[in-house]
């Protein structure tokens, strides 16, 4: 099932409408869990994410309020963070219900009365149905037996609906998973065009240049203007935009590396989960003990992601605003807005390469753009090609 990011991890659908705790009983399940000391990490691993999530949404309204005092860093950090959605309020509560099921379901007793059945009907083999006592008692040993035929049969209903539901939780975060593996490979590939083409950059360059004649043009009329004076706003100006360029290179090239962070720990997440959920485990282990151990697997795969946080997408600060040109430290901001708001963009509404009329052509031979190279020169250093 494909997924776009408006779309990653979005409500979960489910028919069981009866299973579903009210969020104050996950609340309480989790403090239980924290008192006996049981899933100590998911517990941690969620208040940690919890307060990432209200500092991301703290920063997104200073943002809005007051955009040129914001950390480039954090910017991009959190803005990769919203864009996939790596972190979210629906993944964390997905695996503390799924952990709150395994728990009921772990707790549901088959045993006890299956081996009540067996010693009841092991009791009535030993009666004599001609005496009175014995024949009342095996009346009142055959309603217990139906009793817990009953029961029996009623927890298996509960078992199978549990597991059910353990199952569309498991499918939901690997679905999940996925499509957001695949957002950061789209999205890798259109921050690198965008380094390519460095149209954007172009225009940023271009506003700083005509800023710098703005100011010379007007200070002809107060004073007059030497050629020197020209030639050393002339290198200021140069300065600054090789100045911009590099940073923009650097910035294009962290984001990248935010997204291919993200899109490793979602692929390793994705097969290992993948693994148990359509491997040979998956297939075998359903019933019973065998089941309940297959989940417990799975639960482990789940509380991984919530408590692997990479170290890499946590925010700090650090030496990357170090521009002290107010100009170039705009354009800067503004380059990296244009950059995640690009990626933001779903890739069907972005330019087709392929209807552009100087593309490459690969199977034409009598193509001569500059893209194409034969073999021999392709398979030699640039410094030792031939003239």
């Amino acid at each position: 099932m494909k997924k776009d990011a408006t779309t990653i991890f979005g409500p979960r659908v489910t028919t069981r409408k009866d299973l579903q705790p009210a969020p104050e009983e996950l609340g309480a399940f989790l403090e239980q869990m924290r008192k006996q000391g049981t899933l100590m990490p998911l517990v941690k691993g969620l208040a940690r994410l919890r307060l990432l999530l209200v500092d991301i949404d703290a920063f997104e309204q200073r943002r809005r309020l007051d955009p040129g005092q914001q950390d480039l860093r954090d910017r991009m950090v959190f803005g990769v963070l919203l864009h996939t959605r790596f972190i979210n309020e629906e993944l964390l509560q997905a695996v503390t219900l799924f952990h709150y099921h395994l728990r009921t379901l772990a707790s549901l007793d088959l045993e006890s009365p299956a081996e009540f059945i067996v010693a009841a009907e092991r009791t009535m083999k030993k009666l004599n149905r001609k005496r009175i006592d014995h024949a009342l008692r095996m009346v009142r040993l055959t309603e217990m037996i139906e009793e817990r035929k009953k029961m029996i049969a009623s927890i298996e209903a509960q078992s199978a609906q549990l597991s059910a539901e353990l199952w569309s939780i498991a499918w939901y975060v690997q679905d999940n998973l996925v499509a957001m593996e695949m957002l950061c490979r789209k999205s890798i590939v259109i921050l690198v065009e965008i380094g390519l083409e460095k149209q954007k950059e172009s225009e940023l360059i271009e506003a700083i240049r005509k800023q710098f004649k703005k100011e010379l043009s007007a200070s002809i009329g107060d004073r007059q203007i030497t050629t020197d004076a020209v030639a050393k706003v002339k290198h200021v100006v140069d300065r600054l935009t090789h100045k911009l360029s590099r940073l923009i290179r650097d910035d294009v090239y962290h984001l990248s590396q935010l997204y291919e962070v993200i899109h490793d720990h979602m692929q390793a997440a994705a097969k290992e989960l993948g693994g148990l959920l359509t491997g040979a485990a998956g297939v075998k282990g359903n019933r019973g003990q065998d089941s309940i151990k297959l989940f417990q697997r799975i639960g482990e795969a789940l509380v991984s992601l919530i408590t692997n946080y990479p170290r890499e997408l946590k925010p700090y600060k650090s030496a990357l605003d170090t521009t002290t040109n107010a100009l170039v430290l705009e354009k800067r901001r503004e380059m990296v807005d244009h950059l995640l708001e690009q990626v933001g963009i779903e890739r069907r509404r972005r330019s087709d390469r392929r209807t552009i009329q100087n593309r490459r052509k690969r199977k034409d031979p009598n193509y001569s753009g500059s893209e194409r190279r034969v073999l021999r020169d392709r398979r030699k250093r640039a410094g030792r090609r031939e003239s």
